[in-house]
This record gives C-alpha cells, structure tokens and sequence, in this order.
C-alpha cells in the first residue's frame, strides 16, 4: 500500500510538471522570475560578481549627475544624479522582491487562518471575522495602505506592515469559499469520526488541501505589490533617499522624462516584466490544479 501511495504522488508529479511545461508562455515567465530571483540572490550574498561592491545604497555622481543616454560604458544610460541605471536597477529588485514575497505570504498566512476558521467554526464567528474582513475591502487598498503607513512613520517596516494589512482580507475571503467546499469531504468526516480535534482537522487536513490555489493566487499577487510597492516608494514613503527601490529610481529621472525618457521607461520596464512573468507564471499553476487539463 506504501509502495502504491508513493508511486502515486510520483505519477501526479510527474503529471503535474507535464502540464506546467506544455504550457510555453508560463514556461518563459518562470525563467525570467527565476532571473529576479537570481539576481536577488547573488545582490544578497556575492553582488560582485554582478560589479557591485554595495548592493544596499546608490552610487551617486555629482560630478556629472545630469543623465547620459546608453553606451558602451552605461548600457542603459545613468539617472539623476549620475547613476548607473543597470546597476540601480540590479541592486534595487532584491529589495522589491524580498519585501513583496514577505508582504504577499504574511497576508496569505493571516488569511488562511482566519478564512479556515470562520468556514469551519461557522455561526457567530464566521460573521464577525467576515464582516471585519469587509471593513478593509470597503476602503481603497492603495488609501489604506497610505493612511497606515503615514499612522506607523515612513519606514520599510511600515510599507510592509501597511500592504500585509492590505492583502490578508483577500485570502480571507479565498480561504473560507475553499474551506466551505472541502469541510464536506469524505476524508474530513473520517477524521472527525477517528475523534480528530477541531485544530488537527483545520490545520491537519483542511489546509493542505488549501495551498495549491493559494499559492497560484499568491503568484499572482506577486506582481501586484511589485507595483504598490513601488508605487508607495514613488510617491515619496521610501525611508532613506540613498536606497535601492524600482519605484523610487524612477522618480529620480522624472524631472527629466522628456530630455531622458530611458530615465523611468527602464525601471518601469523592471516592474512590468516582473508582473508580466508572474502572471504567466500563476496562469500555468493554475492549469496544473484543473482537473481538466489533468485528464
């Protein structure tokens, strides 16, 4: 029986891989997400092996700081003032992809509980958590995520405090309709029927059957707050002027949009081929979960 249960958790990998690579456009989104997560990778523990000897800061140029347009030595020019515009945007998708992947998780994490709860308890519990749940998704997520932030001070800190509270709500809601439909399952009434606790079950049975559409939705919202965040850092919540942030990069050379336009075309591009590559990427998640494309 052992044998049978591991050949067949070999056979639905093998299957489910089958599905994801046949599908090409989510095959090129997740080499270039894997480019981001490379290129964060070597920014965090080796950055000279991409020339970049401090991957926390911006090197700037006072001695020419009006931007100079792509060369051989500037590939994709400089900014204001005086940046290496490739370098700049090397060293500033660690800091976007780190703290979208840590914004994006803690929500879905504090979703899954609280929807897994109210679907499960049900009565009284179910409507208090939902209705407090409604109370976010009444505001704008973008306002709240000011207003928070402007609340707690403008640091990184509260940037990501601000979007977690933003994004929970959404997997909240994802969660309990997931929960509502599984609780009914034969497994979970065996479980109960074996005289399983009510945190066994949830956490146990129910949430692990949770996880693959949650996680095709948390790479969906991946790039989402890419761009919040970035948005966040435009408008002027970046907490020290020197740091490394696509959003705030491009709002360097927005004085200069029409003498030097690759001054916030290439950090937007950053952000949108990001976005772009998740989302390709959530689209063949999401055909590995059908039953349809399964058969």
């Amino acid at each position: 029986m052992e044998e049978r249960t591991e050949e067949g958790k070999y056979s639905n990998l093998i299957l489910s891989l089958k599905v994801f690579f046949s599908n090409r456009t989510a095959v090129a989104g997740m080499v270039i997400f894997l480019a981001y997560v490379v290129d964060a990778l070597i920014m965090q523990f080796d950055p000279r092996l991409l020339g970049v000897t401090n991957p926390n800061q911006f090197t700037y140029n006072f001695v020419n700081p009006v931007p100079q347009p792509p060369s051989s030595q500037y590939p994709l020019g400089t900014t204001y003032p005086g940046i290496n515009l490739l370098q700049a945007i090397l060293e500033a998708i660690r800091v976007d992809l780190g703290y979208s992947m840590l914004i994006v998780v803690g929500g879905a994490v504090i979703g899954a509980v609280v929807g897994i709860l109210a679907a499960y308890v049900g009565g009284y519990l179910d409507e208090l958590l939902m209705r407090f749940t409604d109370i976010f998704f009444s505001v704008p997520y973008l306002v709240l995520a000011i207003a928070v932030g402007f609340a707690l001070g403008r640091s990184f800190t509260s940037m990501v405090i601000a979007l977690i509270i933003v994004w929970w709500p959404i997997y909240a809601r994802y969660t309990r309709s997931l929960t509502l439909s599984i609780k009914e399952s034969v497994f979970v009434e065996a479980a109960k029927a074996a005289g399983a606790s009510m945190v066994r079950i949830m956490f146990k049975h129910i949430l692990p059957n949770t996880l693959p559409p949650v996680v095709v939705q948390i790479s969906l919202d991946l790039g989402s707050v890419v761009g919040v965040f970035a948005t966040l850092a435009f408008i002027g919540f970046i907490p020290n002027a020197n740091t490394p942030e696509l959003g705030y990069l491009a709002s360097l050379g927005l004085n200069y949009v029409q003498s030097a336009p690759w001054t916030v075309i290439f950090p937007g591009l950053a952000i949108t081929l990001f976005a772009l590559s998740v989302n390709l990427m959530g689209d063949g998640l999401r055909d590995v979960i059908d039953p349809r494309r399964r058969s």
